[in-house]
């Protein structure tokens, strides 16, 4: 069986004692009727996480439900949406799926790390004037955190534009912009999305919710279908929402396990991994993509990426998920075999 490093999944199962809660809780739910279509209870401790009010929550069926209505609500043909690049891959298939221009500001990847143009977005802002603003922060691909100054910045230039702000990856990084407006507000125009599939291991459950501001907060509630999340999702979410130290012990796992591969990979000569903040690593690596592909066969699953294609005959890149200890030894010592 392949070892799957390709998908930013959590390796780390929920406690044996909080799998065995959900299990009791599960069996005295009545399948046969419909969830809460309000979700009070769950958005109240979704609010909380972040010292904030459940009023301004939005639960999702996963993030992507999220990215979703974010485009169904603000997104019309022929409106511009503006981003780095690259970025997390949903944007230009939403973007595509909408008929909407996705405008990129590059993110410069020849150095020793990822040079993200803070200046030009914010011209670009004021040029382009989209419909709305898309960040993942930390960064997919690259793991780079947006500083929280540039964020407020984004917000004051945007105008009317709605700002994405994607912290799915945010319990991995340094500082979040959620963290910054912690029992405060959010800004009228600003979305912040969360996720449970990372940090608290519950890819599986399709848990995503968005803590939203006054101009996009009416418009997210009419547009989320009544029962989008189920009650089996909704149970998992309210038990382990009970017991954040979960999240916290895997993510500082994961974090150390991150700068061990790192450190090991940036030892190999022509290597690179980026200084990441989420639970993966942007690799640029001095072989062919076919070359790993091939010795990788069936015993690894990579997330290969065509970042530099006109260099594609001597480099690849990689965005390696941070996996177990075992998997991580496993998949340096292929590396270095290469």
């Amino acid at each position: 069986m392949a070892i799957l490093l390709d998908k930013n999944e959590n390796p780390f199962e929920m406690s044996l004692e909080i799998k065995k809660a959900v299990m009791e809780e599960i069996s005295r739910l009545f399948f046969s009727r419909y969830p809460d279509p309000d979700y009070r209870i769950l958005r109240e401790k979704l609010g909380a996480l972040a010292g904030l009010p459940g009023d301004v929550v939005i639960p999702g069926n996963g993030g992507d439900e999220i990215l979703w209505m974010v485009f169904s609500c603000f997104v019309r043909p022929g409106d511009t949406v503006l981003g780095f690049s690259p970025t997390f891959s949903e944007y230009y298939r939403l973007a595509e799926l909408f008929g909407a221009r996705f405008t990129t500001v590059p993110i410069g990847l020849e150095g020793d790390e990822p040079d993200f143009n803070f200046p030009l977005f914010l011209e670009t802002i004021e040029r382009e004037k989209p419909t709305v603003v898309l960040l993942d922060t930390p960064n997919n691909p690259t793991g780079k955190t947006l500083p929280v100054p540039f964020l407020n910045e984004v917000l004051s230039s945007a105008g009317n534009s709605i700002v994405l702000i994607d912290e799915a990856y945010g319990e991995f990084a340094s500082e979040t912009y959620l963290e910054s407006i912690r029992g405060k507000k959010v800004p009228p125009g600003a979305i912040v999305l969360k996720t449970l599939s990372k940090a608290w291991g519950l890819a599986g459950i399709r848990l995503g919710w968005a803590y939203c501001g006054s101009v996009s907060l009416d418009k997210m509630k009419k547009a989320r279908s009544p029962f989008n999340v189920n009650i089996f999702s909704r149970t998992v979410a309210e038990i382990v929402l009970d017991h954040p130290g979960e999240a916290r012990s895997s993510s500082i796992r994961i974090k150390e396990l991150r700068e061990y591969v790192r450190n090991r990979i940036n030892g190999m000569k022509g290597w690179r991994a980026f200084n990441g903040q989420g639970n993966f690593l942007l690799l640029s690596i001095p072989r062919p993509e076919d070359c790993v592909r091939s010795a990788a066969g069936e015993q690894f699953a990579f997330k290969y990426m065509d970042l530099t294609p006109g260099i594609k005959e001597t480099r690849s890149w990689i965005r390696l998920t941070i996996g177990r200890e075992d998997e991580m030894e496993e998949a340096l010592r292929f590396f270095a075999s290469l």
